[in-house]
């Protein structure tokens, strides 16, 4: 299970293991950041992440986001 971790945090992960990853601030709804990337089997992906200053993101919350872009289980910790 990956370990809550701040959105700053996943956003550099992401980066740093695919840089193709985009992070939009002007897509989601209100405090939301919107990621996205281009080739994901073949097609395009993105998934709305939750962004407030000071607080995790939940393993749910990053469970899914390792199930949606297919990436390795232990990306997060």
């Amino acid at each position: 299970m990956p370990k809550p971790q701040k959105a700053d945090e996943v956003f550099r992960i992401l980066k740093r293991h695919d840089p193709r990853f985009q992070v939009f601030a002007n897509r989601g709804k209100g405090s939301h950041r919107m990621i996205f990337h281009p080739d994901i089997s073949g097609e395009k992906r993105s998934f709305p992440v939750p962004y407030h200053k000071g607080q995790d993101l939940r393993q749910g919350m990053l469970s899914a986001l390792l199930r949606r872009f297919d990436l390795p289980r232990d990306l997060f910790g």
